[in-house]
């Protein structure tokens, strides 16, 4: 590789790093949320985290779940 090929490289690299942290910061706002969670929100997970220490879920397969089985 020549030194022109390699000032290439390293501008698409960063172009790319630029990029990356940006889409970073965006799933950070979009699924951590920048809200608290509601009450029953809370709750849910307490639930949740309460039977997973239990052992006792029931996991549903999604496709029987939309059907209300």
């Amino acid at each position: 590789m020549t030194e022109g090929d390699l000032k290439e490289v390293l501008k698409e690299v960063k172009l790319v790093r630029k990029k990356l942290e940006r889409l970073e910061g965006l799933v950070e706002e979009r699924l951590v949320g920048c809200e608290p969670p509601l009450a029953d929100e809370v709750e849910a997970v307490a639930e949740y985290e309460a039977a997973k220490k239990k052992k006792a879920l029931d996991l549903v397969p999604l496709k029987d779940a939309a059907k209300g089985t």
